[in-house]
């Protein structure tokens, strides 16, 4: 499978668990993912074992990687430089460098800020390592922003099956040799301010981790205004999903709900026993009066 059969889909808002399992289709993959974003002006930032060897590769698959270079759209470094510090793994470090390189993208007028990351420092022995999944996981918030898009490539020959599944549940949408990212399939998250988020695609086990933690992020902006979930564009929604919405529901007391749910998610919902929490089409009406 080519590398723009693979990851071609991707968008602003999406972070992806890509599961790497073939060199070439590795390398393929990681050209045309860096040279879409360069194309739509974005800037992007690799960040992996071995960094000019990744650089020099793509650049013999056409990639202008040293041009990109000195333009300031393409920066390539480490792990140890932007992840770890100090020889170790610390999630609020690692949330404000990515918040600060966000930041920075936006004021020298990037439309996006693409990052591609090889998590093979993860397979060693990093102290805070551990706290990996659950940093994973909170990053959804500030990709459902919709401003940056994330890849996260995860070797499988360097972690067991159980460490992939529980590393893919942390990802809004997953990716493979043999199964491209599908935006039907994955979960879209996308915020909405002042106090809205909009869900698309599914919402399973494959994502469970990606949704809970957004939900969590809404509930807690609790300063007395009604949020809003659309779930109008979301295919399927599992029971744990059904769950992970009805106890946001309840946690935020009246001040949150649902909009656009399909017969079926209702009666998901209905058996959680959250049926209140769902808004009428004569409620969207009114509120649009």
């Amino acid at each position: 499978m080519s590398g723009s059969a693979l990851l071609d889909q991707v968008t602003r808002g999406d972070h992806v668990c890509w599961i790497v399992d073939d060199e070439a289709v590795r390398l393929d993959t990681l050209a045309e993912v860096v040279q879409a974003g360069l194309r739509k002006r974005e800037r992007v930032i690799y960040t992996g074992d071995d960094p000019e060897g990744i650089l020099a590769a793509i650049e013999c698959r056409g990639v202008p990687t040293a041009e990109a270079l000195a333009a300031g759209s393409l920066r390539a470094s480490t792990p140890e430089s932007c992840l770890t510090s100090g020889g170790a793994f610390d999630p609020a470090v690692a949330m404000r460098l990515l918040r600060e390189e966000s930041d920075k993208a936006r004021q020298e007028g990037f439309p996006g800020l693409r990052l591609i990351a090889d998590m093979s420092w993860a397979s060693r022995s990093v102290p805070g390592a551990e706290r990996l999944p659950g940093f994973e996981a909170e990053l959804n918030v500030l990709f459902a922003e919709g401003y940056l898009l994330g890849i996260c490539a995860y070797s499988r020959r360097l972690f067991d099956p159980l460490s992939l599944r529980r590393h893919t549940s942390t990802h809004a949408g997953a990716a493979g040799t043999d199964m491209p990212f599908d935006p039907a399939s994955a979960l879209r998250l996308r915020l909405t301010p002042p106090y809205g988020l909009r869900l698309a695609g599914e919402a399973d086990i494959f994502n469970r981790q990606a949704l809970a933690a957004v939900i969590e992020h809404l509930v807690d902006q609790d300063d007395g205004s009604v949020a809003e979930i659309d779930v109008s564009d979301l295919r399927f929604a599992d029971t744990a999903a059904g769950r992970i919405l009805a106890q946001a529901v309840d946690r935020r007391a009246g001040g949150l709900r649902l909009v656009g749910a399909s017969p079926a998610l209702s009666r998901l919902l209905d058996f959680h026993g959250d049926r209140g929490a769902l808004a009428s089409d004569t409620d969207a009406e009114a509120d649009s009066a």
